[in-house]
């Protein structure tokens, strides 16, 4: 497992791409977006851009 992503143990990069589609900061959400490119879809999130956007795992957490 990276050592990026030691506290997220589930949010994967595709998750965070579409949600920083609708994210309220354009411009916050297109430099994300580019750094997010130099992962894979299915890659856990580092742990550092999480945090930075203010988001954790559970943001991401379906209702169920």
């Amino acid at each position: 497992m990276s050592q990026l992503s030691r506290n997220n143990k589930t949010v994967r990069v595709c998750q965070l791409r579409e949600y920083l589609k609708n994210y309220p900061n354009k411009l916050v959400a297109e430099i994300y977006l580019e750094v997010l490119e130099n992962f894979e879809d299915d890659e856990l999130v580092p742990d550092l851009i999480l945090e930075n956007l203010l988001l954790s795992p559970e943001d991401f957490k379906e209702d169920a």
